[in-house]
């Protein structure tokens, strides 16, 4: 057997698909059928059969009803991955999306600006006080209980997103991110640390810091990398220096 047969043999069949529910008896079942009279095994694990993508009324997108949207011109003006981060978290997968534009500017603004905004925080103080996330560590529990709080949440957003992808549930993936970036990271611990940043000497209190926010913003970047690759990638990179995450 050669190399090339032996590769495809390991990854065959597949984990998942993922195609429009109006394939369901066309490439599905094609699919099957064909592996199965070829190799004697099911062409797919899982499948992932996506739903419509309807006006924001519910109705079917058409040009003779003028409620199209070009996605070409979405992109242009929101990016591939604001766009894409509304899609998947508005509605799952294989849900008919009612797409309604506002809600692509709603993500931008409130997921992405924030974002952009503690990290902008992060970056200003850590280049003033020349902050290097390769010094060593300072232990979990020995940083002050705010710091072991966020770090716990962010653990626990972890586990479930880990969990959520691996059952090709990217919805709530995308939404337990969001909450965490929006709530608990920016609302709550930027909000109630800010001085700890400010002025002042780089003790062991604004050290912990910084290692709590840039590990904080750094596990981000790696979650959300599936749906938004562009924007993750770019965090990393501006975080840690390197040029692939």
């Amino acid at each position: 057997m050669s190399a090339e047969n032996k590769k495809f043999t390991d990854i065959y069949p597949a984990d998942f698909i993922s195609e429009g529910v109006d394939q369901t008896r066309g490439w599905f079942f094609t699919l099957h059928a064909i592996s199965t009279m070829v190799k004697g095994s099911a062409a797919f694990k899982n499948v992932i059969s996506n739903g419509l993508v309807l006006d924001k009324n519910g109705n079917k997108m058409s040009k003779r009803l003028g409620n199209a949207v070009n996605p070409f011109d979405t992109i242009e003006k929101y990016g591939s991955d604001t766009l894409r981060w509304y899609m998947m978290t508005n509605s799952s997968p294989w849900d008919n999306l009612k797409f309604d534009i506002e809600g692509v500017e709603e993500v931008r603004r409130k997921f992405f600006g924030t974002l952009y905004n503690t990290y902008s925080f992060f970056a200003l103080y850590a280049n003033v006080d020349g902050f290097s996330p390769d010094a060593e560590q300072i232990p979990i529990e020995e940083r002050p209980e705010i710091d072991r709080w966020i770090i716990s949440l962010l653990n626990t957003l972890i586990k479930e997103v880990t969990e959520h992808y691996e059952t090709y549930e990217p919805t709530r993936a995308g939404r337990a991110i969001q909450d965490f970036v929006t709530e608990n990271l920016s609302n709550w611990y930027v909000r109630l640390n800010r001085k700890r940043f400010w002025g002042g000497e780089m003790n062991a209190d604004k050290f912990a810091a910084y290692q709590t926010l840039y590990e904080c913003l750094l596990t981000v970047a790696k979650l959300m990398s599936p749906i938004a690759p562009f924007y993750a990638e770019r965090l990393f990179q501006d975080l840690t220096g390197e040029s692939e995450l």
